[in-house]
């Protein structure tokens, strides 16, 4: 029969009763294992509902003399808990000439590297002109988007994410992809947040396999109220599996959450894997069965590092039969190094859902100029062909720089397929292996390297140590003289003891 702990604790008193010194010793140290591991267990489940609690809607209280309500109080909390570090690279930005020993924000996936070529196309006189000229440009219109412009992103979905390898008339790809299945917003972030405010209700559940993007758990939770609930999964570049769903499912329902979605960002932020249909297929089956929803967010499709990819999106994966269930979200953000401009869509077939966000989307509509140059920018087959693989060289290029210096230090990382990040393992690097040696890593390399790097903890990593790098928010110069630093910082932690890292035994890292 099975042996519980209190067969051992019996096992272990009865051999101490008979003096076999070695046979109550080596039980002792089973039984230590054994609580040991339990113990471990319990602490990180601990840990996980912890983080997930603290976004569970119940009623607040506020003093008296509050200046906001209780919902201004909850939107206090910055949506990324590094942002206070990312502020001193704005304040004292490095420079290579003029400021060589200032900050870098290795923390902000952003492709600068091709604003120089969206502005250029933007700034056609021809472009310009004809979205200010237009009178309709200065009315109001249907806040899902003016026709032209969702005509053309309908005919950009078809053409870059259904058919990828197939020239498409405009004609062609609008019997494909419907205008009247594509909306647009201000940004991924504002949709996402309608998303799950149209289709869930407050305290519901969304499984996100980890690690995510960070900044998540502020679009679903601080309007909509939705709770993330990480998927912790043995291989994270896989993708997950339907135990590991099932076993985040459980989770949720043990607190009495109803679980209502699952959120998957393919190519993924922060690891920059490419997940294979299979995994999408398998993942919408499993939601399907629950009745859930699923959200793909593909705003990294077309930043993909090689020519013969593997990434294929879910319109593809899904031979474009969402149903109403199955909702994908793209932006100018990252593909196009344009997310100060705002400019982000939805496509679903969930007509409901779609006339409810064409009501809600009057607090985050794009400016109808703004639309048409868009519009304009997206359906030039020519302009976007080039600008696409002068991107794909240019991201290359720096994803080089990061990989090689990490090499030489040898620093384990995830092999990057697409995107502008690579997820890279310091944890060799921690004082101890918790995240509280994860910050402590994390505050030295912004104090003496001035370089700000994503922490795993932010974005629910369960391995202290693993952070992401963004390396395109910079220019290929800023970046050499950051791997450097880095470089330099990790040598000297390896030969000195973490506890004598200070301003004279660091004092080199920035020259």
């Amino acid at each position: 029969g099975a042996c519980t702990d209190a067969d051992v604790v019996d096992t272990i008193v009865a051999a101490i009763m008979e003096r076999d010194d070695k046979l109550a010793l080596t039980l002792s140290l089973i039984l230590f294992s054994v609580t040991a591991g339990w113990f471990r267990r319990r602490q990180k489940q601990n840990e996980i509902a912890v983080v997930s609690n603290k976004f569970i809607r119940r009623s607040r209280t506020i003093p008296d003399d509050a200046t906001v309500g209780s919902r201004g109080y909850a939107a206090l909390s910055p949506p990324i808990p590094y942002l206070k570090s990312f502020y001193k690279c704005l304040e004292d930005p490095c420079d290579p000439i003029n400021n060589p020993r200032g900050y870098v924000a290795l923390c902000v996936a952003e492709n600068k590297l091709v604003t120089e070529m969206v502005a250029q196309r933007f700034l056609r006189p021809d472009t310009v002109a004809a979205a200010f000229s237009d009178p309709a440009s200065y009315s109001y219109n249907s806040f899902l988007g003016v026709p032209a412009a969702r005509q053309a992103v309908a005919y950009f979905l078809a053409r870059r994410f259904l058919f990828p390898d197939v020239p498409l008339t405009p004609e062609q790809a609008l019997q494909h992809v419907s205008p009247a299945h594509v909306a647009l917003g201000s940004g991924c972030a504002a949709l996402l947040n309608y998303t799950f405010f149209i289709l869930g209700e407050e305290n519901d559940a969304v499984l996100i396999p980890a690690p995510y993007y960070a900044a998540f758990e502020n679009d679903m939770n601080v309007i909509a109220g939705c709770v993330p609930c990480s998927v912790q999964m043995a291989n994270p570049a896989m993708g997950p599996t339907e135990n590991e769903l099932d076993i985040a499912y459980i989770q949720a329902q043990s607190r009495g959450l109803r679980v209502k979605f699952v959120l998957l960002t393919n190519p993924n932020n922060p690891l920059g894997v490419i997940y294979r249909p299979e995994v999408i297929k398998n993942t919408i089956r499993w939601a399907r069965k629950r009745h859930m929803h699923t959200i793909v967010d593909e705003i990294y499709a077309l930043s993909t590092h090689k020519v013969d990819h593997e990434f294929q999106s879910v319109l593809r994966v899904m031979d474009n039969k969402l149903g109403d269930d199955v909702h994908m979200l793209w932006a100018l953000s990252k593909d196009f190094g344009s997310s100060g401009l705002r400019i982000g869509t939805v496509y679903s077939q969930n007509e409901t859902f779609l006339e409810a966000l064409g009501n809600l989307n009057i607090f985050s509509g794009v400016s109808h100029p703004m639309q048409a140059m868009t519009a304009e920018m997206l359906i030039d087959d020519t302009f976007v062909d080039a600008f696409l693989e002068e991107s794909r060289q240019r991201l290359c290029h720096s994803y080089e720089i990061c990989v090689l210096k990490l090499e030489e230090m040898v620093i384990p990382f995830i092999p990057a397929e697409a995107g502008i990040f690579v997820y890279v393992d310091f944890s060799s690097l921690l004082p101890e292996r918790t995240f509280e040696g994860e910050a402590r890593l994390c505050s030295l390399i912004t104090d003496y390297a001035h370089i700000v790097l994503t922490p795993g903890e932010s974005q629910r990593e369960r391995t202290p140590g693993m952070f992401r790098l963004c390396y395109a928010w910079v220019s290929p110069q800023v970046l050499e003289i950051a791997m450097e630093r880095l470089s330099k910082l990790v040598g000297k932690i390896r030969k000195i003891d973490f506890e004598d890292l200070n301003d004279l035994s660091l004092s080199s890292v920035l020259y």
